[in-house]
Order: C-alpha cells, then structure tokens, then sequence
C-alpha cells in the first residue's frame, strides 16, 4: 500500500551515472513536491561520469516500494548493474503493478524490461539498448521521450530536461 504519494525514489549507479539526468530529473521533481530519496548499492560516494560524489540515502536493497509514488533509473554506463538487480525488478513491478510512475532514461530502461514491464510498449533509450528493448519486447521508438501511462523513458542526456519535465508532469498528476 502506498504510504506517500509525495515521495519519490531516484535510483543510481555506484559509478557512472549520468549528472545531467540525474540533476535534472532531482529539480523538476522538487520542484513539484516531490520528497526525494536517492538509493544505490553504495551509501557513500556514488561517482558521476562528472566525477561528482552524492551520498545515498539508502541501499537499494532497504527500498520499500510502498514508500514512493514514483521510482526513476538514471542512467550512464554504470547503471547496467541494475540490469540483473532482482530487488530493482521487484521494486519496479511492485510501483507498476499499482500505477505508480516508473520511469528511466539513457541505457537504465533495460532494467525495466529486465523486469517485464515493457512488453507492447512504446518506450525509448540510449541507440545501444534498442536490441535488448526489442528482446523485451518493447516497441522502441529512438524518440526524445516516451510516454505510456505511467511509464516514462528518455534516450538520454540530450533529452534529460524534457525527461525530467515528462516525469515531473506524471507524478503531479498522480
């Protein structure tokens, strides 16, 4: 059961997130009222591909998807590491399978389709995933951003600030 609409999760890799995603996606959501946490698989000195450090709030691990209106995988290399994540999967279907808006952007949107929510959709990403979005069975598009219900993917830095404001969006209307 969802116990704070008004929250919202930003998940990062441990090394190789992408900066311009993640501040991006950071401001549009505070910007609409959004409380924010931020979860990795490190609680300290998660590295930017800027070199930038932030410190998690918590582990992914501790996440409890009743806890957030929304989850958003920021992407960059390093996020391949929730690719197999088993408690990002559950944490995305748990958010999905309530209506909740789940969102990702640049190579992040595989773990979506690592959890199996993507089948007939029409989502986007970074050009290098559109074999494994396909393999899900999504209808990748190579648009800016995708939107289907509550489900919300960006193709990547080019793209964050339309991402982030599309998110921002979605989770004010929830």
């Amino acid at each position: 059961m969802l116990t704070n609409n008004k929250s919202a999760l930003l998940v990062v890799a441990a090394d190789g997130f992408r900066d311009e995603e993640y501040d991006a996606t950071r401001t549009a959501l505070e910007r609409a009222g959004a409380k924010i946490s931020v979860a990795s698989t490190v609680k300290q000195g998660a590295r930017s591909l800027q070199d930038k450090r932030i410190n998690p709030d918590l582990l992914i691990d501790d996440a409890d998807p009743g806890s957030y209106g929304a989850v958003v995988f920021i992407g960059g290399f390093g996020c391949s590491q929730f690719w197999h994540d088993a408690k990002a999967h559950q944490l995305i279907r748990a958010l999905h399978g309530d209506g909740r808006l789940v969102a990702a952007i640049g190579r992040a949107p595989v773990t979506l389709g690592a959890a199996g929510i993507l089948k007939d959709k029409k989502v986007t990403g970074h050009i290098s995933i559109f074999e494994k979005l396909a393999n899900y069975g999504a209808d990748y598009t190579g648009g800016k951003v995708e939107r289907s219900g509550n489900l919300v993917t960006g193709v990547g830095p080019n793209a964050a600030t339309l991402f982030a404001n599309t998110v921002s969006e979605v989770f004010g209307s929830q």
